[in-house]
């Protein structure tokens, strides 16, 4: 496991210092299929029907757009992505150890994130996994270049489903992405309400 650089550890201290410091207002809970809910901050709405639209491939999409005052310079989405059918198995944590087990998946999952980005775009921070909010997701951030946004790309595997997140925004600083990384945060399914 890699030594955190010194650089890591203000930039995480910084992010814990600022969202400590912002009073979120959650504007309201958004019930989506499959039993799965978020929080929205104040000023995001679901774009269209919370249940989201539905691929020829199996994927819901359900999409949220940031309409406050604050947003109209970052331009911030987000949308949760759902795999209709489960992925064979019994244990979460293995279904999402297995998604990225090997580098050619890494790989290609990488191109894939740096072409959904736009031309030129870098990786910000690298394919690893993460904790975000009570579950661990396998997360990357890239950086775009000018008039396209960034990318913030995670997954995670909840009840044997597949749920992703994709959140986009057109903020250039170092703190970047945080509604976005608090509505994937707030991720729960039926099964975590009957467990507490």
């Amino acid at each position: 496991m890699r030594k955190p650089r010194a650089i890591d550890v203000a930039a995480l201290f910084a992010a814990l210092v600022l969202s400590a410091a912002m009073k979120i207002s959650w504007a309201e809970t958004i019930a989506m299929p499959h039993g799965l809910s978020v929080e929205i901050p104040e000023g995001w709405v679901v774009e269209g029907s919370p249940e989201g639209t539905l691929s020829k491939t199996g994927l819901r999409r359900v999409r949220f757009v940031c309409q406050s005052e604050a947003c109209e310079q970052t331009q911030e989405t987000c949308t949760i992505l759902m795999r209709e059918q489960k992925i064979e198995g019994e244990d979460d944590t293995a279904k999402l150890h297995a998604l990225y087990a090997s580098p050619f998946k890494r790989y290609f999952r990488l191109r894939a994130v740096l072409r959904a980005t736009g031309r030129d775009a870098e990786i910000r921070k690298p394919l690893e996994l993460v904790r975000i909010g009570d579950r661990e997701w396998h997360r990357v951030e890239t950086d775009a270049r000018h008039n396209y946004k960034s990318g913030l790309f995670a997954e995670t595997v909840v009840d044997g489903l597949y749920v992703g997140g994709i959140c986009k925004s057109c903020e250039t600083g170092e703190e970047r992405h945080l509604s976005g990384l608090q509505i994937l945060a707030s991720l729960k399914s039926n099964r975590d309400a009957i467990a507490n």
